[in-house]
């Protein structure tokens, strides 16, 4: 079982530990639903260090990037985040990705745990084949991710800090040397509230994830695990990889055509995704809410007049909205807003209505 570079201090925080993708990772530690409500009206830390991390870099980095993924890198500047795909020649996902412009041909890629060895085999098979003069290094042990997440996360990360952390909008990053911390931090996150990402130095963690409780013991912060992790990305319609897309599922069927960037160089998979834009798609992933009591649960039958029409790929109770939320694979004709389903929870045929996420706003201020 691989362990990040934090466990000793998750064990030390009476951590509830689980495999989740070969990794020993905190399911919670307080409970799932305290640490979701931390992250809702104050800060969670979560660590994320299970993640991939992978560097691209060399004359031809952005060409690169360009081929392996859908969305258009070109656009980035120095110091900007886009999330993206990488696709087969089917264009099924392989996995769902961001990736950092750290330098003028530099480019940090953060891949899911459970895809890193893929991911890395096919950069490095393209690389080979197409860009020799790309250098890709897998950083995934060498570094650290945590991520700061809540609308307390801005003002906590200042008191480690300082105030460079004002600087950066949605979707920036800046590179980090302050008071004995390093790395690059980002203003990027998987739960719908204003938050950040800090990809740091192994060594460095555990004191900074300590800095961080400490700043934030007054202010509602918490350590938080994948339990909340997987609340808060549902309420927003965050896509997770294994459940709602995989590389049976296009871009196009998971409801994500706007990571496919049309107008740029040919990339991998784009003759395929044009023929299915062109030709439609027979499946569309589209939300739902509960009607009535009831938790929808991943592979959940969806029906309409009775008969099997898809499958939860995503579902739970959202506690800030008090009702049932999912998301599911619909024939197109069935993911109009309003369209009435029914979810079999257990043998019951509990009635849900379909909705466009995000089913959960957070306010901005």
């Amino acid at each position: 079982m691989n362990e990040t570079p934090l466990t000793k201090v998750h064990r030390a925080h009476q951590a509830k530990l689980v495999d989740f993708a070969g990794w020993l990772m905190p399911v919670q530690y307080t409970g799932v639903l305290d640490e979701y409500h931390a992250v809702r009206h104050g800060a969670g830390l979560f660590d994320v260090s299970h993640m991939g991390r992978i560097d691209v870099s060399g004359q031809q980095a952005e060409s690169f990037l360009q081929w392996v993924s859908t969305n258009d890198v070109e656009r980035l500047g120095v110091g900007q985040a886009q999330y993206s795909m990488v696709c087969q020649e089917d264009g099924g996902i392989l996995d769902d990705i961001f990736i950092y412009k750290t330098g003028q041909a530099e480019f940090l890629v953060c891949v899911n745990a459970s895809n890193r060895i893929k991911i890395l085999a096919w950069f490095q098979k393209y690389q080979q084949e197409k860009f020799p003069q790309v250098v890709i290094r897998d950083q995934s042990e060498e570094f650290a991710q945590l991520a700061i997440q809540g609308p307390f996360s801005q003002a906590l990360l200042k008191k480690v800090l300082g105030s460079e952390v004002d600087r950066l909008k949605p979707r920036q990053c800046l590179t980090l040397e302050k008071d004995g911390f390093s790395g690059l931090l980002s203003r990027t996150g998987y739960t719908g509230e204003i938050g950040y990402e800090w990809y740091l130095p192994a060594e460095e963690a555990q004191q900074a994830w300590e800095q961080l409780l400490k700043a934030g013991e007054n202010d509602q912060v918490k350590p938080a695990g994948l339990g909340a992790r997987d609340l808060l990305r549902l309420d927003v319609g965050y896509l997770l990889y294994g459940n709602d897309m995989n590389e049976q599922t296009t871009p196009l069927e998971a409801g994500v055509e706007w990571v496919v960037a049309w107008n740029k160089s040919p990339f991998q998979g784009q003759p395929a995704l044009q023929q299915q834009k062109e030709q439609g798609v027979v499946r569309r992933l589209a939300g739902f809410e509960i009607m009535e009591r009831g938790v929808p649960r991943h592979d959940m039958e969806i029906l309409k007049a009775g008969e099997t029409v898809g499958k939860v790929t995503s579902g739970n109770f959202s506690p800030v909205l008090q009702k049932g939320i999912g998301l599911g694979f619909l024939p197109p004709t069935l993911c109009e807003e309003g369209t009435l389903v029914n979810i079999n929870i257990r043998g019951k045929h509990v009635p849900a209505k379909v909705v466009k996420p995000p089913f959960y706003k957070r306010q901005k201020s």
